[in-house]
This record gives structure tokens, C-alpha cells and sequence, in this order.
């Protein structure tokens, strides 16, 4: 398939570079997510290595970012209705720790 898209800032060394888009059903999608996640936990690891304070959350917060300026740049129109159901998502997976960091207690 022949598709451009524009890379979030903070990836804009590898601009000129060309990547195979490919249609991917919903097995090899499910497989190239956990090879994702893989790739953070090893990013995690380096930030680990590098003393971060806390390097899980810096590296999945860096790869989520990236795909939502990345998702901005290239679809706005639906950037706006994919972050309206994220937030909902976010709203319902912490639902529990929300509320009790509202109530003052703790977080899990």
C-alpha cells in the first residue's frame, strides 16, 4: 500500500525514512500490539538502567503520546471522537483508584 503520514515532533529524525503500511488482520494487528508493548517494557529497562524514577511510566507515556500527536496530525477529524472514548476507557479501567484518590485515601 502506498499511504503517507506525518511523524509526531518528537520522531521527526526518521522523516524521511519510508514505511510499508500493510492491512493486518485482527491476529497479526493483536501481534504487532504485543510486540509493542514489548518494546516499551525494553525502553523501560534502559530508563531503568539510566536511574529514572519511573521508568515504566515514562516509557508507555511516551509511546501513548506519540501515537495520539501522531493520530492529531494525520486524522484530526478523528482524533477528537478517539480521545472522547479514551477518556471514557481511562474513566472505566481506573475507575477505583480515581475515587479513592478524590476521597483523599491512597492510591492502589
Amino acid at each position: 500500500m502506498n499511504m503517507s503520514f506525518r511523524l509526531p515532533i518528537a520522531l521527526q529524525g526518521y522523516e524521511r525514512e519510508r514505511f510499508e503500511i500493510v492491512e493486518l488482520d485482527d491476529e497479526s494487528f493483536a501481534a504487532r500490539q504485543i510486540d509493542f508493548i514489548c518494546a516499551l517494557y525494553g525502553r523501560a529497562e534502559y530508563f531503568r538502567a539510566c536511574g529514572r524514577e519511573s521508568p515504566i511510566g515514562d516509557a508507555f507515556l511516551a509511546g501513548i503520546v506519540n501515537m495520539l500527536e501522531a493520530l492529531e496530525l494525520n486524522s484530526p477529524d478523528e482524533a477528537q471522537g478517539c480521545l472522547t472514548r479514551l477518556q471514557q476507557i481511562i474513566d472505566a479501567v481506573f475507575a477505583g483508584r480515581i475515587r479513592t484518590m478524590k476521597s483523599g485515601a491512597p492510591g492502589i
